[in-house]
């Protein structure tokens, strides 16, 4: 277990030098010029949501125009309608707040999605660097694994939301246990991103999907560590979504293809 999981920090920190190496470097520029286009769209659909739904929550918390000092009660009013109008804001940023987290959830799904025949490609091109044993490219098996690395980024987003939502609900009963929740949502997320980078491998054995989770279950060591990392890389903005994906899949590619021929990790 400890072997796996230094070699799957390993191979995702060589990553990058071993796509140098074969002249792979290229493929970091796409997801940079994506995440220009997301982070533009995060925010402007953000700003369009919470724009429709202002006039909502000031209703909701009864905030409207202050009303004129000119007595007491007028003085009173005016102290109740500022609250009120903070709470508004408040309100508003904490929608705000929770759209970001929902669209960067939904976000990494995408880009795994977009990103997934590039990705497909990497993990291919870097076994056979790594192996010698040639795939011939084939635009058809390309679109085959890029729709199912697809299937899978849907799959697995689907199931990491409800683990999400769940947990979410879970500790607002019981506040205590949002540092243990931190901690698993973490662990799902990067069980899930590991997963995703280790089914391009996958697709290459004709490993059907209970046999791919299987494989996951059984390496789940190094799953989590190659997830994890990807994680932890991809909260970087722009460097992070340039490089994690592509260092995710090499990586996993790598991993894998050292511990099927039993090479030594360095």
């Amino acid at each position: 277990m400890t072997g796996d999981l230094w070699r799957a920090l390993t191979c995702f920190l060589k990553a990058p030098a071993f796509a140098l190496r074969h002249r792979m470097a290229w493929m970091f520029l796409v997801p940079a010029l994506l995440w220009v286009a997301f982070a533009a769209g995060l925010f402007a659909l953000s700003t369009w949501l919470v724009g429709l739904l202002e006039p909502w929550l000031r209703g909701l918390v009864g905030a409207g125009e202050a009303p004129r000092q000119e007595d007491l009660h007028g003085l009173w009013a005016y102290v109740q309608a500022f609250f009120q109008g903070t709470g508004a804001v408040l309100l508003l940023v904490a929608v705000k707040l929770a759209l970001i987290f929902l669209f960067a959830l939904v976000n990494k799904y995408i880009v795994l999605i977009v990103l997934s025949p590039l990705l497909a490609y990497a993990s291919e091109r870097a076994e056979e660097h790594l192996t010698g044993r040639s795939y011939p490219f084939s635009a058809a098996q390309l679109v085959k694994d890029a729709g199912r690395g697809v299937l899978i980024a849907l799959r697995n987003g689907a199931l990491e939301l409800t683990i999400n939502l769940v947990v979410w609900v879970g500790t607002l009963f019981v506040p205590v246990l949002a540092p243990l929740s931190a901690v698993l949502l973490l662990l799902v997320s990067a069980y899930f991103y590991g997963f995703s980078m280790f089914d391009y491998v996958f697709e290459r054995r004709r490993m059907g999907l209970r046999a791919s989770v299987r494989a996951v279950n059984a390496n789940v060591g190094m799953v989590l560590v190659n997830g994890a990392l990807f994680a932890l890389l991809a909260k970087v903005p722009l460097v992070g979504l340039m490089f994690a994906p592509l260092m995710s899949a090499i990586g996993a590619s790598l991993a894998w293809v050292g511990k099927e021929e039993g090479r030594p990790t360095r």
